[in-house]
């Protein structure tokens, strides 16, 4: 004997739950680049602009997706500034996966 069986996905909840399985790993991605720039902006400058790492669930054209900033803080100061972005320029790729 053979029985129907319906069942119904919930697009809205899968989307919620991929996105967070999804946000240790943009972490770790994100901890690899800042980590690798934090390394350049050291030996660019004895005085290196702080470096900080935010993950969180955004939306943006394509929907929700974890996303993590990385952040250089040069604290005004334009020369810190400008160690932080070419260092987070230049290690990009170590948050390859």
């Amino acid at each position: 004997m053979s029985k129907d069986v319906t069942f119904q996905l919930d697009p809205a909840g899968g989307l919620d739950i991929l996105t967070t399985m999804a946000m240790p790993l943009i972490k770790q991605s994100a901890d690899a680049i800042a980590a690798r720039a934090n390394g350049m902006a050291n030996s660019m400058s004895t005085d290196p602009p702080e470096i900080s790492v935010t993950v969180a669930v955004g939306t943006i054209k394509r929907g929700t997706r974890a996303i993590a900033t990385i952040k250089a803080d040069g604290n005004g100061d334009a020369h810190k500034g400008y160690i932080g972005i070419m260092a987070l320029t230049k290690s990009k790729d170590a948050g390859r996966v």
